[in-house]
């Protein structure tokens, strides 16, 4: 089976949610997000519907992407059309192109670029204007990691006030279950406000590709620039003019370079310093020009990130970062990786009480560890670092006298070899790359010491 045309088929505004149906030539899905505190009908009021309605558009455009992972020839975008501008073409191809690398690496595809985006109707034009109000309260994103709650420390460590951000999508689990558990994280922290949002969609829930596409890897979505548009709904609603991130300089490396299609492969595209500059600075010249969307540990990478969180060790028991099982499932790359660097820093007494295992040891999780450390022809499709990033934490583990299985294979495969140069490495990752980031000058000055 192939899929011709995705399809957004309508786009309602409710009073706290938005709901999309999307078309996949017969198929339908939908996807609603509801927004807990915000009155859409009081939002309209204070800006106008055409401007609420833009905003939506957008959301609308980008939540559709998911469907590309069904490789269409086509993406019918006419029932949002007027409210879209001509721009807004190039950024979704780009977007698409960065964040579907690994799909295509996955399904073996080399000869699809993106599908062709159509409209019955005209485009609209660019009209920028700008959100109301002069709050410099920092929405703050907050998933639930060592990353998020990190960053939210650093802030108010800094005195900078700031309200989180959090939202659940079902195909994480329940709503209520994943919103609790990073309410358990929030406790660390003092926000001037919580705002929630929570997410629903059946495309990526049902059974939809595993049973009419076996063939297919899964479902690939831009993550992290969908939720940029989804959190302005937010800013226009509270008049914030800043959004931040918490996204590391790892995040801009990837996995492979894949010959066949002469790029480079990153699962963690999204989240990197390019889609970063490229997000904010298309809102400002067509949205919101007093908008800006920073990452704050964009300075930094993992290394130094673990040895910061290290001086929180009340942060532990709260935090969560697995993708698959809630807080964790012990199994995954993410849970293994994570699992590597709160070990190589944290107090492990801590550690052991939230794991409960040495994951070391889980021969499961061997292949996973080589590919860590290079020894395999990737690095795993996770947000996770970089390869010498992880052997520098490996190294750091023995060095406090763990053990295991992973461990083993490192010292016979890795540290046996004598011509690394472990102190140019480690140069490398516990620096501070103080040019090198989106912070505006008034924030980084008063984070900067606590990189």
């Amino acid at each position: 089976m192939k899929i011709s045309v995705i399809k957004i088929d309508s786009l309602r505004i409710h009073e706290h949610h938005i709901e999309i149906i999307y078309l996949a030539d017969k198929f339908q899905f939908s996807t609603k997000i509801f927004y807990h505190d915000v009155s859409f009908s009081r939002l309209m009021e204070k800006y106008s519907q055409p401007i609420i309605q833009r905003i939506v558009s957008h959301i609308a455009l980008f939540e559709g992407m998911k469907l590309c992972s069904l490789f269409p020839e086509y993406y019918d975008i006419s029932v949002i059309a007027e409210y879209l501008e001509l721009p807004i073409l190039d950024l979704f191809l780009t977007i698409y192109q960065g964040v579907f690398g690994q799909h295509w690496y996955e399904n073996n595809i080399t000869n699809y670029q993106q599908p062709e985006i159509i409209y019955s109707q005209n485009l609209g034009v660019s009209q920028p204007t700008y959100i109301l109000g002069d709050n410099h309260t920092i929405l703050a994103g907050c998933g639930g990691g060592k990353d998020s709650i990190l960053a939210l420390k650093m802030l108010e460590v800094g005195g900078i006030p700031f309200a989180s951000m959090q939202y659940s999508h079902s195909i994480y689990g329940k709503a209520n279950f994943q919103h609790d558990l990073i309410s358990q994280v929030l406790k660390s922290v003092k926000p001037v406000h919580k705002h929630q949002i929570s997410i629903y969609d059946d495309f990526t829930e049902f059974p939809f590709l595993k049973l009419y596409f076996p063939e297919n890897s899964g479902i690939t979505a831009p993550e992290t620039p969908v939720s940029i548009f989804e959190s302005l709904i937010l800013m226009l609603d509270q008049g914030y003019n800043y959004l931040c991130l918490a996204h590391e300089k790892s995040a801009n490396t990837g996995n492979l370079f894949w010959d066949e299609i002469g790029k480079e492969v990153n699962h963690q595209w999204g989240k990197g310093l390019a889609a970063e500059q490229i997000l904010d600075q298309f809102i400002q010249e067509h949205l919101f020009t007093n908008f800006k969307y920073f990452s704050i540990l964009q300075p930094i990478y993992d290394f130094r990130i673990f040895y910061n969180f290290s001086k929180y060790p009340e942060f532990i028991p709260n935090i969560h970062s697995c993708n698959v099982q809630k807080p964790w499932c012990r199994k995954c790359p993410k849970c293994a990786y994570v699992w590597l660097g709160l070990m190589a820093f944290s107090q492990q007494s801590i550690v052991d009480e939230v794991f409960k295992k040495n994951l070391f040891d889980d021969v499961d999780l061997l292949p996973t560890f080589r590919e860590m450390v290079g020894l395999s022809e990737h690095t795993p499709f996770e947000c996770i670092g970089e390869i010498e990033e992880s052997r520098l934490l490996m190294k750091r583990c023995l060095e406090r006298d763990l053990s295991g299985k992973a461990l083993d294979m490192f010292t016979e495969e890795i540290l046996s070899d004598t011509t690394i140069n472990w102190q140019k490495i480690e140069e490398k990752y516990n620096y501070v790359y103080a040019t090198e980031h989106a912070i505006p000058d008034w924030i980084f000055e008063k984070i900067k010491d606590q990189l």
